[in-house]
């Protein structure tokens, strides 16, 4: 063999085995983005505060409601002519219909409307089986919601009334020390919590009253602990991708109560933190209606053509004045 072959050969075995290694090398870089890829996981804590006026959160400055709001999107909307009582609303956001179809219309209900409009536990947990749910709440009618179905959420929790805590303030910190410890030890994929001493102080005391607002200065540290175990555990797991939903079902008369279509009774918001939302922006469309089309879109669950509200974690954002 020539000197020329001799060389030729040693070329050509060079660049082939240059080509096989840029090969293997993008191969590798391609199988390690699909690893990342799934190993990003989605997680959504979604907060219940029943009662809560946000133009109150505003006036007390709870430090946590704001920093939420400003690091996330705020949704500021009426949600008239909607029943303005807490069954009809928890059950809206918990469903994604409003109550001319759920047909919940006060606090007095069972399992049977959630057959047809299936709660968003069960759509999660239909779609996906794999994934964690949990439902922690003050109000034990919450559990008659994430409860029912088949599947219903793994884990359904009402918080035993502590006795002789009329103001519901120990019964909430207890719920906020269930959340921690979930978010901490289990880290659930959604998780709904509902926090009730707010609605409690607007029924003794109205919406006006120092009472309503020591009420929202206490119901706001109790979801700073539930942002700082969120927190500490997304630092903690860099794949894990961590939203927190915010929302509330009515609000209160100055001189307490509710289940009207007064503004005070009306008013409603949503704080949505996380990856698929703009930090300070706001919207006067975001609704408690979107909450379960959002979560579902967050888990590329299927959505339901027959909800009344849409996912909002791909919808323009339209602003508001009076933020």
């Amino acid at each position: 063999m020539s000197e020329r072959t001799v060389a030729g050969t040693s070329l050509a075995r060079r660049q082939l085995f240059s080509s096989a290694v840029a090969v293997a090398a993008v191969s590798t870089v391609l199988a390690t983005g699909r690893a990342q890829a799934a190993a990003q996981a989605d997680k959504v804590v979604l907060i219940g505060l029943d009662g809560l006026m946000y133009r109150k959160i505003e006036e007390v400055r709870a430090p946590n409601l704001l920093r939420l709001s400003a690091e996330g999107t705020l949704g500021r909307t009426s949600i008239a002519p909607h029943v303005t009582i807490s069954g009809p609303s928890w059950a809206t956001v918990l469903t994604g219909v409003w109550g001319s179809k759920h047909g919940i219309t006060d606090n007095n209900f069972d399992a049977t409307p959630f057959a047809k409009y299936p709660t968003v536990f069960t759509r999660l947990e239909r779609s996906d089986p794999t994934l964690k749910t949990q439902s922690i709440a003050t109000w034990d009618q919450i559990a008659t919601m994430t409860g029912s179905g088949n599947p219903s959420a793994d884990v359904v929790i009402s918080t035993p009334p502590v006795p002789g805590d009329d103001d519901e303030i120990e019964t909430d910190a207890a719920t906020a020390d269930s959340v921690v410890t979930a978010i901490t030890k289990y880290a659930p994929d959604f998780l709904f919590t509902h926090l009730d001493q707010v609605d409690r102080a607007g029924h003794q005391h109205g919406g006006a009253s120092r009472a309503y607002r020591d009420a929202v200065t206490r119901i706001d540290a109790l979801v700073g602990r539930i942002v700082a175990a969120v927190d500490a555990r997304a630092r903690a797991n860099p794949a894990e991708r961590w939203t927190i939903l915010v929302t509330t079902d009515h609000g209160h008369r100055p001189k307490g109560g509710h289940g009207g279509q007064t503004p005070d009774e009306t008013t409603s918001f949503v704080i949505a933190r996380g990856p698929n939302f703009i930090a300070g922006a706001t919207s006067s469309s975001f609704s408690l209606v979107d909450i379960t089309p959002t979560v579902l879109d967050i888990f590329h669950a299927p959505l339901d053509p027959d909800f009344d509200g849409q996912s909002r974690i791909r919808q323009p954002i339209e602003p508001f004045t009076s933020r």
